[in-house]
């Protein structure tokens, strides 16, 4: 918890703090204040004796270590009652957070997952069609010349019915002109001549 380790920094540097001031307090060459101001009775007197520096600026050991072990026990219950849960609820939530990220580029990498398997098999169905498409055209292709090809034989077949039937109905008919012909030459022989030539 890095919250934690850092309010124990804060306090103990709070502590070397103190400790360096009460050091330098002890030192024999500092006046104190009561001394040249005479001595007043009580707890406000034996408060005073500690008094150093004159004027506005007057300073009680005292007091400050009151302050000072004031605002170490302050430190102490807002760490347990307000820093300590803080730090907590923070972490919970930066936990949760990562869970999420994760969670999300977990999600994000599936879909990619399904994006490229989609456009694989979209590509995959292309090429089917594609080749579907070419099948197909060369089976139209090939049943287009096959149906040609047949009306061609049949369309020659008929021609050479055709051809056959006309030239046996101009047979029959060219026979039949020649026997007409040959009734009406006897016939106009006869009317000539007057007479039946056989």
């Amino acid at each position: 918890m890095m919250a934690g380790k850092s309010i124990r920094r804060a306090l103990w540097a709070a502590v070397f703090m103190f400790a360096a001031f009460l050091i330098s307090m002890s030192v024999p060459e500092v006046s104190w204040a009561a001394a040249a101001h005479g001595t007043v009775g009580g707890f406000r007197g034996w408060l005073a004796g500690f008094n150093f520096g004159s004027g506005a600026l007057v300073l009680n050991p005292v007091v400050i270590l009151i302050q000072w072990a004031n605002f170490i026990i302050i430190l102490i219950v807002l760490n347990k009652l307000l820093y300590k849960p803080l730090w907590r609820v923070i972490d919970e939530r930066n936990g949760k957070i990562e869970d999420d990220l994760a969670s999300s580029e977990r999600d994000r990498s599936e879909t990619q997952g399904y994006i490229t398997q989609y456009e694989d098999s979209l590509a995959e169905i292309q090429h089917q069609n594609t080749e579907a498409m070419v099948a197909l055209q060369q089976e139209i292709n090939d049943a287009g010349r096959k149906m040609i090809d047949e009306i061609r034989e049949k369309t020659s077949k008929e021609i050479e019915e055709a051809r056959a039937s006309i030239s046996s109905q101009a047979k029959t008919a060219l026979s039949e002109l020649e026997g007409e012909a040959g009734k009406f030459a006897a016939q106009i022989a006869n009317r000539l001549a007057g007479r039946a030539v056989a």
